[in-house]
This record gives C-alpha cells, structure tokens and sequence, in this order.
C-alpha cells in the first residue's frame, strides 16, 4: 500500500510470502494497517515483517487476531515498523513466530508508541536478539495484561529495548523465557513498573528469569516497599528500627514486647532481640529496652516487666539483674514495704531500743535496752553500756544517771555502790552481790584510795605498783615520759639534778669529749681524747666514727678526711687503690664502683676506658670518656672461636689455632676445615707475590701456607691437597700420564662392551654371559642412577660449601672418582697452570676423547675394509656402523662428563667473600678454584675469563641437553612404533629404560642433575657457598623430583623406579643434613649445635651424610644382587645360536606383533595366560588383547590389520562366534601370518581337530543363508572362496599345524617357545635373517639333555603295553647328552619277569627303576601280571617311574581312572604306588622331548651341563629319597629273605 489505509477484518490469512524484501501479508507505505478478528498463519518474508512491514508508513494494529507461525528473515517477524506511526496488538494471541536477527514479534524504529494489552505471546524467537519486541529510538513502550510464556533470543528473549521516551508494564507475566545468556527482558530505557507494594523492579538493564507485574519481585527481608514504581532492591529502605521486614514486606511488623531492634533490617521475627535481664519493654516496635529501676529487678531475658524487691532492704541502682544485689536495711532499722530502691526507705527504731538484725521487716525486732544499758539514739544496733561514774536501773532507758557522791558506779552499773578501798588501790567492776573488789594500783600510777581512779605519774617521776603517790627521780637520774616506774641514770658527759625529766650537756674542746660517769664536769681534766677512726667536734658531743668514705687515721681529730679518687676507704682509718675491675672517679668513697657491662679497668684506675675480659675494643682511638659513657657501644662481645683477654682490640683479638681471619680489622673468623695450618693470631704472614701485590690475604698461616682459610700454597710448585690437608708436590707428569692411560681403557672398556657383546666373538665367554646378564638385571639404569646420585652428591662441598668434618676427607675423595670428575683425579688443578688454561682443559678434553674415540673407530673400519672383499654394501654399512658408535660414544661422555664439566665451567664465576674491614664494610672475594685471583674488575685474570665462560656455558650446559632433546624429538617416531634404526639405536643409553611415554625423562633428570650440580652457583656468586639458600632450594627440586617421579613412573622396571627413588629420597635426606653441618659449623653463639641440633659437635652431622651415601652405594649393589637373581629365577627366551634376546622390530604400517582372536565362552582365561606368560618371557612383546586393547567391537578388523601375525585360539565353538569369523576373514583378507593354538583337553573347553575342522566347514561357508554374514563377506573378505580357503590356512596344509596348549610348567614354555618362534620368523628384522632362528629358541634352566653317571637298568612288564617302546626312547634320550659318562648302551633294558621272578636270572647291579606305563589298559592285563611284579619290585625297594599317556588314541585317560583299575593293596601302606607323581607322556615331539628328560630326571639322571656340585646334589637327593622309601614302605620278612637268597649284599639295587 502507498499513501492509504487498510482494514482487514475476520480473515484467515494463510501462507502469505515476499519473498525478497517485506511483508507477507502488507507491505504498506504512508497509511495506516489494521488486522482485526482474523487468523493469520505460515506467513513469512524474505527481510523485515512477516505479517506487516511498515515503513514511512501510520499506525499499525493487530487486534482480536491469531498470528501463529509467521516469520521474517531478518527483522520483525510478525510487525516490521521503520519511521511510522504507533504499533498496536491487543487481544490477539501470537504463537511460533520468528525473526532472523531482531524482533521475533513486533520490530520497531523510529515509530511511535508501542503497545501490547490483553494478548497472550508464546513460543516466538529471534535468533540474536528480542524474541518479542525489538523496539528502538521510538516514542514509547506500553505493556499491559499480556502473557509471555516460552519465547527465546539470545539476549532479550522477550524484550529488547533502547533509546524509548518512556516504556510501561502491568499486570503482565513472563513464564519460561529463555534465551542463550538468560536474559528475558535487556533495556537501555527506562521502564515503569506497576508493582504491588513490597514489591520492586529495576527500570534498565538486563532481567532475568521468570517474574510477572504486579506480583514483580519481592522486596528483599530487611526491606519494606512502601510505595509503588520501586525501581532498586532496597525498596523504600530498610526495616525501621524496632520492627522487622520479612520477604516483600510492605509495612515493617513492629517487634513484640519483651523485645527490641536497635539495627535498620530486620529480617525476621527472629531477628528482635529479647531484652537483657536487668532491662524490660512493655511496649511493641521499640528500638531499644528500658532499664529496671531502682527498687526492681529483672532476672530473665524478654521480660516484659520488672519485679519490685522484697521487704527488708531495697535496690539502689538501676538495671538489676538478679535479686543478688538486693541490700538489706541495717541494722538498727527494719523495711516493711516492697520495691524500695534507697536506704531512706529503711525505718529507724526507736531511742530506747536497738536492733543487730540486718534486713528486718518489721518494728517487732527493734528490742528495749536492759539495766545498766541505753540508747539515746534511733536506729542502733546495740544499746550502750552506762560508762564508769553512771548507772541505769530501767528498761528502754535513753541516758544514765550520774553516781552520787561518795557512791562508787563502775562502767554498765544498775545501780550506785558505796567505795571503800585502801590508800593504794582502787575499785573496779561490781560483783554480782553489788560489793566493789579492789585492786592494786598498777606501776607508773598512784591510788589515793576509796573510790578514786589510778593517776598517772608526770615526766621527772616514777611509781611503783601499790603506790598511794608519784616520787620525783633524784640527782643523776632523769625521766622524759608520763607513767614511768622507775627513773633513767644520766649519761656521761651529762649531768641531771633532782626531778630531771632530760639530761643536761656538758661542754669538752673540740677533739675530746666527758668521759666522766658524773652528772657534771667538774674539770678539764675530765674530758678524754677521740680514738682514731672517730672524731670528737667538742662540747658536750660524744666521739663519731667516721662516715662511709672518710678516715681519722690519728687521735684526737676533730673531723674526718675524704680518700682520694682512685681510691676508697676500706676502714676509717686508711684508704686503699681500688681493684682491677673497678673505679672512683670522686673522692670519699666508701667502696670501689664495678665498671660498667661490658668495660674494664687496672688497678687505681679513675674511669672505665678498657673492654673486660670476653670482650674486644672495636676502635682504640676511642676515647676514654667516650668508651665510658658508652660501653655497649665501644666494646663488642668477643666473636666466636676468638679469644679476648682483657684490654683486647680489633687489633689484638686472639685467634685459635685451626681458625683464619681474612685481616685485622675484622671479626669474621673461619674454621680451617681442610687446613692444618691455619695458625691462628700467632702464624706467619707469608704469601705469594701476587697475593701480596693484591693486598694479602690475612695473617695466621703457618709458613709456606697462605691465601684464605690458608689454602694456597706459597711456591708455584706445590698444590694444596685436601687429603693431606696441606701443600704437596706437583706429581710428576709421568705419572698423570699412567693415571690417563688407566682411566682410557677402562673408559674404552666401559664404551666397547656394548659392541664387543653383537659381534661374533661375544657370542661365547664371559662376554657372553656379561651381555645377558646385563639384559636381564637392566645394569645400565642402574648405573646411571647411582652415577647422577655421587656426581650431585660430590658438589656439596664446593658448590653448597658443606664441608665435612677432616676425618671424612677419604670418602669424599671416593665421591668424587665415582662422580667422574677425571680431570681433578688425574692431575690437581693448582699444577696445571693458570684458571685459564683449566677452564679450556676441562671442557675441550671430553671433546678431544670423543674425536679420539672417533679416530679408532675410522681405524677399525678401514681395517675390517682392507681385510675384506672391499664390496660397496660393505663400505657403507662400516660407516653406518662407525657414525652408529661414534655417535653412541659421544652421548655416554656427554651424559657422564656434563655435571663435572658444567662445574669446572662455572668454577670461574664461584667466588668466596670474606669481611676485610668492619668500620668500611669492604670485603675481598677469591675465586675458589684459583685463591691467587681476586673477584674483581680490577683483576686482569679475573676479568679476562667471562669470553671463556661463556662460550663454554653456551657449549656444555646449553647446547648438550639441547641435543640430547633434538635427537629424541628426531627418534621419537621409530622408538614408540619400535621401529628402531641406527640413530636411534645409537641414542639407545638415553631412552631405553623408559616408557615409549617418558621419552624425553632422560633430559628432564639432566637437567635436574645441571641445576643441582653447577648451575645452582648463580644463586648468590660470592656468598651463596656460605649462606643456607642453596641447601634450601636443592632440597625443594629434589623433594620436588622424588614426588614427580612416584607420580609419573617412567622406568620401565620397577627395581629402577624404587632405585631412583631412593636415590632422590637420600639426596634430599643429604641437602637436609648438608644445612645441619653448616649450622654446627656455625659460630653465631656457643654451644649452636648442640643446642638447635642435637649434635655434639658438626663431625655427628658428617657421619651422617656419609652413612646416607654410602647407603646408597649399598642399596644399589643390593638391587643389582636381588635383580640378578631375580633374574636367575625368572629367565626370559632367548636364541638358541647367540644366547641373546631376540629383536623384536615392527614393520612400519603395524604397531602390534601379533592379534590373539579367541572364542570368550571357552579360550578367555587360556588367551589371557598365553598372552602374559609370551610378556614375561619376551619382554617388550606387544600382543592385541580384547582385554587390554578393544575399544570398539566395530573395529575388530582394523586391530587385526594393525598386528604383524595372527594367533588364533582354537577351542570348543570358536568357528560359531560371528566376531571371531570377521577376525579369521580380515586376517584372511590381509594375508596375516596364521599361527594356530590348539586345545586338547575337552574339560577345560578344547575340542579335538576333527571336530574343529567340522566345525569350520559348517559356519565358515561363503554360501550361507545368513544375510548378515554375506555381508560381512563382501566387506572384510570378498575374495574368500570357501571353507577349504580356511582349512588350509588354520590346520596346516599350507601352514605349519597348530600348537597344542599343554599347561604343565615346562610343557607349557615349549607351546609359548613355538609361538615365539613362529612370530618371529615373521617379523621384519628376521625375515633376512632366518639362519639365526635355524637353532630354535632357548630359555635359561629349562630342561635340557641328561645323561646318568653309570649303569643303568630299566625293567618293564611284557604285559604293560608300549613300555617297551618308551623304554627305549628313553635309551636314546639318555644318549643325547654332550659329556654323558654313560652311553645309550650303558642303560639296560630287562623283562621284569625274568628280572625278579626267573630262577636262573642274572642278578640286578647298578641304578634299577621299574618302568610302569599308565593309559586306560595298565592294570587290565590277563593274570595280573603287571600288578604282580610292580609289587614285587617295590618290596626289593626298587624305584617306580610311571609314565601317565596324554594320548586319548593311546588309551590316555584322566588320572582318576587309575585309582579304579589298580589292585587296593598297591594303594595302601605300606606301597602307596600314587604317593609319588605319575610324569605326563605328550604326543607333540617338543612336548614329548620334554617329557623323556623328566622321566630320566625321575631315574637319577643329571643334565649335562651341571657341574660337579650340582651332580653331588643330585645324588644326595637320590640317598635321601632311597631313605624315605625305605621308612616309608618295610620290605616283608619273604621278601627280605627272597631277596638275600637272590643277590649279594654289594649289589644291592639303588633306586
């Protein structure tokens, strides 16, 4: 439409379309477009609105309409409205519609109101965003009573908006809206939603979920919505004060009573809390509790109110919680109300009474005082007693009455009493008669009589007891106090007259003092002189000592004189010097002051300017009263291992012997542990000249020693030797040159082993045996391990700085040959010139090895060329095989010399700093390996080695491990297809111990070994070697590496696993340990390690390192010992013509040697034994195992093709199992080697070949009905001809014939020695080489050729078929030994007829057994003939050998049938025939060969190749098996005699 409108009304609108822009059913441009009361359905368009698209256009409504399926391919899928008038859809119900990108209902843009009322929208989408409404710069949104239910987008899956004027919702819900990120409703406007109250929803941004208006969502507990249009989740705020707010609360619920809320959102009920007990809220919605007021209390928690206190007491404070600090009245007083909260409330009792009760309820406890008491006061608690000279004779009286005159009233008296006592005592309490009693009047006082009270004497007078009057003290006499008995004599120098009550002064010259006793000086003359050590001032003064300090060293002085300083009075009479230690610095001391900690002093020193004895003057500058004023600060304690006497300094401080300080200004001192010459402070100061020219290196070393810790030796001839722990002579370089000339044919040894073993002379000798050997026990990880251990193990010293105790010094030298650092064992370091010329020996003569090695090898090559037929094939393969071990010599010195080369590379950036100056922080630093070189820019040596180290660091510790990861990474392929070829037979040393899946494990232990052995020297260069760090970081790589090995498993032996472990596990035990040593080592305090340790002294820490190496060392000769014969005992197969492992090579489209295909009702656990039994012996043999390898069942002919050969396993129903037939046709179809096991023994699921054969020709068939295996056919097999095919594929007429599966121990490795066999005559390695498979296979201590060591005579019953013929195969048998003492014609077969019942038969000599040859006919036999003569050979204690058949066409039945046939009397005692094993006797000529050697075996026999010891074994298992058969089965008496008549006593018959 253009520019006009259109109403469509009650229309079905069906299937309309546009295909290429817009509008299915109108495309309108200018009008307006309405569809009322009609149903639109299927229609779509190719872009913009599926029903509608409007652009430019008015209004557009779509009401009372049904709109289901339409859609539009891009936007809009039912409205499309770009820059036109409002949208309308109301009561309609859209269902199922859609929109490519936006709008899966309505898109609008630029167009005016959107509105959505009374509808019902479902199941609609988008597929990016708005799956309803994608509405965007347009006037506004208006939603009201519509139903979302199901729709999706994206994003938005009902609502997508942006950029509207306003946007509304109500009464509308959205239920099951989902979309790919969960978002229903995605604004950028604002919406109004019109929520009930409680209820809330966010204006903009992303909804999720379902929800509806106006149910929107709940406001949150702790929150109240109060109003309408809450747009945030805090609504209208949070829950008042005391009130709580559950979920979508609307008006806060107020807190009940007995609780409160001091908090803003309470969620809950729950949330109020109770009162506290002392506080009680009688009131709802209070934010906090009221306290209890005074007079009540309140016990429980969420009281409402509070109780009022009992009677008796009252409350005072507030907020009482327990009726506890209730306070009763006092006593006195009494409280007959309740809730009383002061002591006002307590009422007083009366005057007259008195009450002791406290808490009193009433006035009844207030009691009237008695007679002679009163209470003039209210609230007492007692009444008063009448006081002396008063009485009381009422009850409840308030005062007393005074005593009338001439009346005596005692104190608490009822009534007056008369007075009547003598001059001299006085009159006390009344007695109960009312009579006074009196007394004597006491001593100071005086009684005048009658009733008057004791006066007390006056000062200048005293009396007696009784006395009626005081007497005044006479002349001489004085007494300064009241109440005195007697008077006090006058001092001398004094004098008092009569009535003295204090001593009067005399008057003396100064000097001398009254030394009269007279009470005044009379004269002069009186006056006596001071003694010394007092002073006299004169006067009337008495003589005084001499105060602390101070002396009088003559008489008659007047003062006292003060000692000087320096010195202190130590009597008062003379001063002496103050000692050592001590000082006066004032005069007139009584004593000498201790110096202060930690300073010192001589004697009758004034100050403290001398450090004491354990402590050292830092600077002797100082000055003294600097050193005094601070003595912690001048004096230091004396470091350890030093000696500091008193008054020593920096300078002077003692130095022990077998210690080292760098020079005389530090107090760094180092123990000499691989010196014996460090002399301490009184050694020489000798060094060399360029030790000197650089500043020396300390003193302290004895002569022709210098250099730090003295390990440098001053003549350019000698070297430093740690195990003479001194300098020694440069060794002459003859014998440098014996000492390489040893190590390079025991390094050539080691090296030309692996070759020497594969070539013609290894196949015999000791070579021989040393190549299996190796091969079973795996000496070669072995090896390695504990090589990686002792060269990691090696660097404890020179690289962590662990130094062990001297004692030790052998076993570290042991350590380090073993760790192959050869250059240092073959000529010391210090000899061969400067540091320069060791770094380019030590990491350029492993390379000159290598070419050397490289050199014979070319010069072996040309040889064997020159001595042959000088053909091109040869040519190449002598290079092919000389590049092979070149390449093989250079990994292994490579691997074995990388630790010690990396180390002697690093040895000239491993430095050692020593402290040269405490007051300037300078410190010096030595290269290790070189002490005559200084770390420093300065040194010109030093500074010329960084071009050689690193070029050698990029050489050895970079670019080695580099290779060895580069060839593995170019080998990988062929190891894990076990396709080797000569490179990487050649890197063999590196990857063959572990799993295919660990092939790179050899460069991760490397450089384990790297980090551990050298490049742990970049932690800290100068001091790392002295500090913990390094010990602590090796500890965790290790620890680290012991875990990640345990986890990973890569060995393929567990035996190198446990090895490797324990290696790791004891090296990390040695950094551990290697950290102890240094901190026994340690100086930092006495006793350090004794008291952090535990060890006595660093030498208990050493010795256990030792013992951890060695162990080590024990534990992999252990492993080897148990390995070998483990060995030994478990021996693996191996060709018969070389004695070694056989190779087992995959060809390059296979990755198994062979698939075993089986029936599982009847071959399951047979399959299983063949397959294990074939991994045990030929180790590395991979066979397909449904078990271990199927993963899909529809893949069975995929597996088959992925094998080399075809093992099948024939047994009962084997042909009728439909995977098995697919199994035979894919190994059919791709022409697969056959090798078929036959079993035989029907009760464990065999069947015979006949029956197998049948069994083929029925299922087996190309012309079978079976729809199902015609297919099969076509597909896995489609040029399969027919049974006949498949018959002479598995039973042998164009193939060898099958296996028979035997199960006896030997038996059975000849059935998997043929299935080896045969496998490996199909393998690609021997398919060339078949004349080394031409002898067959072997397996170490499998029954071999037997011969016996004499006459032998073997008897059989005629009547016992077929013993004849196995008797004489095992004449022959006995005949095939090599070194048989006894030919075939020594043994003898006789009739046992003849034999032992003959009456003119020749007696019997030698070795006699009794062949006895069991099958289903043995003891049938007409007469009985063969029971008979078993018997009667068993009573002359001849030996039974029975033969059981395993033949059923030989009459081969189970063994259970024997005990039914044979005679009971054979069975009992004292015969027990089947007490003894019966051998079995097998058809198969492998298993039949095995069988004839048993049986000869069971007859004395002894194979060939045992030695003498071995044959005495035999024998003496013979001896002892004669003695049991004769204990066991007592010849009769008959026979015994029968048999002396028979033969003589030295032919007796041995067994």
């Amino acid at each position: 439409l253009e520019g006009c409108s259109l109403t469509l009304r009650g229309l079905i609108l069906v299937n309309g379309k546009a295909l290429s822009l817009g509008g299915g059913v109108v495309s309108a441009t200018g009008g307006d477009v309405e569809i009322i009361d009609s149903t639109v359905k299927d229609c779509s368009a190719g872009q913009n609105g599926g029903v509608i698209s409007a652009f430019r256009s008015g209004a557009v409504s779509l009401i009372g309409s049904t709109v289901t399926d339409c859609s539009a391919g891009i936007r809009g899928g039912v409205v499309y409205s770009q820059s036109s008038g409002a949208v309308t859809l109301t009561r309609s119900t859209v269902t199922g519609c859609s929109a490519g990108t936006r709008g899966g209902v309505v898109y609008a843009v630029y167009s005016g109101a959107v509105s959505l009322t009374n509808s019902t929208v479902m199941d609609c989408s988008a597929e990016r965003i708005g799956g309803v409404v994608r509405a965007v710069t347009s006037e506004s949104l208006s939603v009201a009573g519509v139903a979302f239910i199901n729709n999706s987008a994206p994003s938005g899956s009902v609502l997508y908006l942006d950029e509207l004027d306003r946007s509304s919702i109500s009464d509308t819900s959205f239920a099951g809206n989902i979309a790919g990120n969960g978002i229903a409703i995605q604004t950028g406007s604002p919406i109004d939603w019109d929520c009930r109250l409680g209820r809330w929803m966010p204006r903009q941004g992303a909804l999720e979920g379902d929800f509806s208006a106006p149910e929107c969502r709940l406001c949150p507990a702790g929150y109240y919505g109060a109003a309408r249009g809450l747009i945030e989740p805090s609504c209208s705020g949070q829950c008042i004060r005391g009130h709580f707010c559950e979920e979508g609360t609307a008006d806060p619920e107020p807190c009940p009573i007995g609780t409160h809320m001091p908090a803003l959102g309470a969620a809950s009920n729950e949330s109020c809390i109770p009162c506290a007990p002392g506080q009680h809220q009688p009131f709802t919605g209070q934010s906090d509790c009221l306290t209890c007021p005074a007079g009540s209390f309140s016990p429980d928690v969420g009281l409402a109110a509070c109780d009022p206190c009992p009677r008796g007491g009252y409350f005072a404070e507030a907020g009482a919680a327990t009726r506890m600090v209730w306070e009763p009245c006092p006593a006195g007083s009494f409280n007959p109300t309740t809730g009383c909260k002061s002591s006002a409330a307590c009422e007083s009792c009366p005057i007259g009474t008195s009450s002791a009760m406290r808490g009193a309820e009433s006035i009844e406890t207030c009691a009237p005082c008695r007679p002679g008491t009163v209470a003039a006061e209210e609230r007492s608690e007692i009444c008063e007693p009448c006081a002396q000279g008063y009485y009381q004779n009422a009850v409840g009286a308030t005062e007393c009455i005074r005593c009338a005159a001439g009346k005596f009233c005692p104190k608490g008296s009822s009534l007056a009493l008369g007075a009547q006592c003598d001059p001299g005592t006085y009159a006390n309490l009344t007695d109960a008669d009312g009579d006074p009693e009196c007394f004597a009047c006491p001593a100071g006082l005086s009684c005048a009589g009658g009733g008057a009270a004791p006066a007390v004497c006056s000062p200048g007078t005293a009396a007696k007891p009784a006395r009626d009057k005081c007497a005044m003290c006479g002349v001489g006499t004085h007494q300064p106090y009241a109440g005195s008995a007697s008077c006090i004599p006058c001092d001398p120098g004094f004098f008092c007259p009569e009535g003295s009550s204090a001593q009067l002064p005399a008057s003396c010259p100064a000097g001398f003092y009254n030394g009269n006793a007279s009470t005044t000086l009379e004269s002069l003359d009186d006056c006596v002189g001071c003694t010394p050590g007092s002073f006299c001032a004169g006067g009337a003064a008495q003589p005084t000592a001499c105060a602390p300090g101070s002396i009088a060293p003559s008489a008659n002085m007047s003062a006292c004189e003060l000692c000087p300083i320096g010195r202190f009075a130590a009597s008062t009479t003379a001063c002496e010097e103050c000692e050592a230690g001590t000082y006066a610095a004032s005069e007139g001391l009584s004593q000498c002051t201790p110096c202060p900690y930690p300073t010192g002093s001589k004697s009758s020193d004034v100050t403290c300017s001398i450090c004491k004895e354990g402590f050292y003057l830092q600077n002797a500058s100082a000055l003294p009263e600097d050193i005094f004023r601070g003595p912690t600060k001048h004096c230091k304690t004396c470091p350890p291992n030093a000696n500091c006497a008193t008054n020593t300094t920096l300078e002077t401080l003692g130095v022990r012997r077998d210690y080292w300080r760098a020079s005389l200004f530090t107090t760094e001192i180092h123990k000499c542990d691989a010196s014996d010459h460090c002399s301490g402070s009184g050694g020489s100061t000798e060094t060399s000249r360029r030790l000197a020219a650089s500043g020396g290196a300390g003193p302290g070393c004895d002569p022709g020693h210098t250099g730090p810790l003295c390990e440098w030796c001053v003549s350019d001839e000698q070297y430093f030797d740690r195990a003479e722990r001194g300098c020694a002579d440069c060794p002459p370089t003859g014998r440098v040159g014996l000492k390489v000339v040893v190590a390079a044919l025991a390094g050539a040894a080691l090296l030309s082993y692996p070759a020497l073993a594969r070539t013609e002379c290894g196949r015999y000798g000791a070579v021989l045996r040393l190549a299996r050997s190796e091969s079973q026990v795996g000496f070669q990880p072995k090896f390695k391990i504990l090589v990686s251990f002792y060269q990691v193990a090696a660097t404890l010293g020179p690289v962590y700085g662990v130094h062990l105790h001297k004692d030790f010094t052998r076993w570290t030298n042991f350590v380090d040959a073993i760790s192959f650092d050869l250059l240092g064992l073959a000529y010391p370091n210090a000899c061969i010139g400067s540091m320069r010329d060791r770094i380019l020996i030590a990491a350029l003569w492993p390379i000159a090895a290598i070419m050397l090695g490289g050199t014979a090898l070319a010069c072996y090559a040309l040889t064997e060329w020159l001595l042959s037929d000088r053909t091109e094939n040869l040519r190449r393969g002598l290079i092919r095989n000389a590049q092979s071990r070149l390449l093989y010599l250079a990994i292994i010195v490579a691997y074995l010399l990388l630790p010690s080369v990396s180390r002697a590379i690093f040895k000239a950036k491993q430095c050692e700093s020593y402290d040269i100056n405490v007051f300037s922080g300078e410190i010096r630093s030595y290269l290790v390996a070189d002490l005559k070189v200084l770390c420093s820019a300065a040194d010109v040596e030093y500074r010329g080695l960084d071009a050689y180290f690193w070029a050698f660091f990029v050489l050895w510790p970079v670019l080695v491990p580099l290779a060895f990861f580069s060839l593995l990474l170019w080998i990988r392929p062929e190891v894990v297809s076990q396709r080797v070829g000569d490179i990487a037979g050649a890197c063999r040393f590196l990857w063959r111990d572990y799993e295919p899946g660990f092939l790179f494990w050899e460069v991760v232990d490397l450089l384990r070994k790297l980090f551990l052995a050298s490049l742990v020297l970049f932690i800290n260069i100068e001091h790392g070697s002295s500090k913990l760090l390094r010990l602590v970081v090796a500890s965790v790589v290790s620890a680290l590496f012991l875990a990640a090995l345990a986890l990973a498993r890569p060995f393929k032996q567990s035996d190198d696993l446990f090895l490797a472990c324990i290696a790791n596990l004891l090296l990390t035990c040695c950094f551990m340990l290697g950290t102890v040593v240094k901190l026994c080592e340690s100086a930092a305090y006495e006793d350090m390690c004794k008291t952090l340790v535990g060890f006595d002294s660093a030498r208990g820490a050493s010795a256990f390192v030792i013992a951890l190496t060695a162990a080590m060392l024990i534990i992999s000769l252990l492993v080897v010992v148990l390995k070998t014969a483990s060995a030994v005992r478990m021996p693996t197969i191996r060709l018969a013509s070389s004695g070694r492992p056989p190779v087992l090579e995959l060809p390059p489209e296979c990755h198994f040697h062979g698939f075993i295909s089986h029936m599982w009702a009847t071959g399951q656990d047979q399959t299983h034994t063949v397959v294990r039994r074939l991994q045990l012996l030929l180790p590395g043999v991979r066979i397909w195992l449904d078990v271990d390898n199927l993963d899909d069942v529809g893949r069975l002919e995929e597996s088959v093709a992925d094998a080399t050969t075809f093992l099948v396993f024939l047994s009962a129903g084997y042909f009728k199992s439909f995977n098995c037939r697919r199994e035979l046709y894919a190994a059919l179809h791709l022409n697969r080697p056959f090798i078929p096991i036959h079993e035989a023994d029907v009760d464990k699921g065999g069947a015979s070949i006949e029956d197998l054969k049948a069994e083929c020709r029925k299922h087996c068939d190309n012309a079978a009905p079976d729809e199902r295996e015609r297919d099969m056919l076509a597909r896995v097999c489609p040029s399969y001809s027919g049974p006949d095919e498949m018959l002479a594929r598995v039973f042998g007429q164009e193939a060898e014939p099958p296996i028979v599966w035997v199960r006896g121990n030997a038996f059975q490795l000849e059935s998997l020695k043929a299935v080896a066999l045969r496998m490996l005559r199909h393998s690609p390695y021997y398919a060339s080489r078949q004349a080394e498979l031409a002898a067959g296979l072997m397996v170490p201590r499998q029954p071999g050729p037997c011969a016996f060591s004499g006459p032998v005579t073997i008897l059989m019953c005629r009547a016992n078929e077929r013993a004849i013929g196995i008797a004489r195969e095992l004449k022959n048998a006995a005949g095939e030994g090599r070194g048989s003492t006894a030919s075939a014609g020594a043994v003898a077969i006789r009739d046992a007829e003849e034999a032992l019942e003959g009456v003119n038969a020749a007696p019997l000599s030698g070795r006699v057994v009794f062949l006895l040859y069991l099958n289903d006919e043995t003891f049938l036999d007409t007469g009985g003939a063969v029971a008979r003569l078993v018997q009667a050979a068993m009573d002359r204690r001849i030996a039974i050998a029975m033969v059981h058949e395993q033949e059923p066409s030989h009459g081969g039945v189970p063994f259970r049938n024997f005990f039914q046939q044979t005679p009971q009397v054979l069975q009992q005692p004292p015969y027990k025939l089947y007490d003894k094993v019966a051998l079995p006797l097998y058809p198969a000529p492998a298993h039949r060969k095995v069988s004839l050697r048993l049986i000869l075996t069971s007859m004395g026999a002894v194979p060939c190749d045992a030695g003498p010891l071995r044959r005495r074994w035999q024998l003496l298992r013979r001896h002892i098996a004669v003695a049991r058969l004769v204990w066991w089965r007592p010849a009769s008496r008959d026979s015994l005699a029968e048999a002396s008549l028979s033969q003589e006593p030295q032919q007796m018959v041995q067994p």
